[in-house]
């Protein structure tokens, strides 16, 4: 045996592996393009018959908003009233709806989190200061809310236990909320 026959056999072994992955590609990429002919078959995706006109699409105009605000479900609905239309809430002037708080939970153990949520209609990007009831006064929390397109929400987180009021203020037209009662501990 000379030192050629194991370079020869070692030649061989390598171009039987080469052929063998390339007919294992090949295999893969048969049984790829014979499944995705199939699947496009079935589906009706060959179809052809389309005439090749482009798609008109017609955009679509925004129809105007309303100028009349929906009747308040609370008044009574007596016919012979004849009413003229109102405006709508987002044109009331200042002043003319209340600036209403709501929190939840009621209840929670020290520093978990208070919802604070409110409305104060007509009015938006309007600055409230939360305050906290404090020996006799209002103080202000630390915690600033702004109010968008009538409503706002934020949230405090108190160590204080007991009973603990809160309210939202607009320094500016020195307006206050209702207060909401939040139980903390106990």
């Amino acid at each position: 045996m000379s030192e050629s026959e194991p370079d020869q056999d070692r030649q061989q072994q390598i171009i039987a592996a080469v052929v063998k992955v390339v007919g294992v590609a090949l295999a893969i990429g048969l049984a790829i393009g014979l499944g995705t002919w199939i699947l496009v078959k079935a589906l009706g995706l060959d179809s052809t018959d389309t005439t090749g006109q482009p798609i008109q699409v017609d955009p679509i105009t925004p129809s105007a908003l309303p100028t009349t605000a929906l009747p308040d479900p609370t008044q009574s609905s007596d016919p012979t009233e004849t009413e003229s239309p109102s405006e709508p809430s987002f044109t009331s002037s200042p002043g003319d709806e209340k600036l209403l708080l709501s929190a939840s939970p009621l209840f929670v153990d020290p520093m978990q989190r208070i919802n604070l949520t409110g409305q104060w209609p007509g009015r938006d990007a309007v600055p409230l200061l939360v305050q906290r009831f404090e020996d006799g006064e209002w103080v202000n929390f630390g915690v600033q809310v702004q109010v968008t397109v009538g409503t706002f929400d934020t949230y405090v987180l108190t160590g204080r236990e007991g009973d603990n009021k809160f309210r939202v203020f607009d320094p500016e037209t020195e307006t206050a909320s209702n207060a909401v009662s939040v139980t903390v501990g106990d």
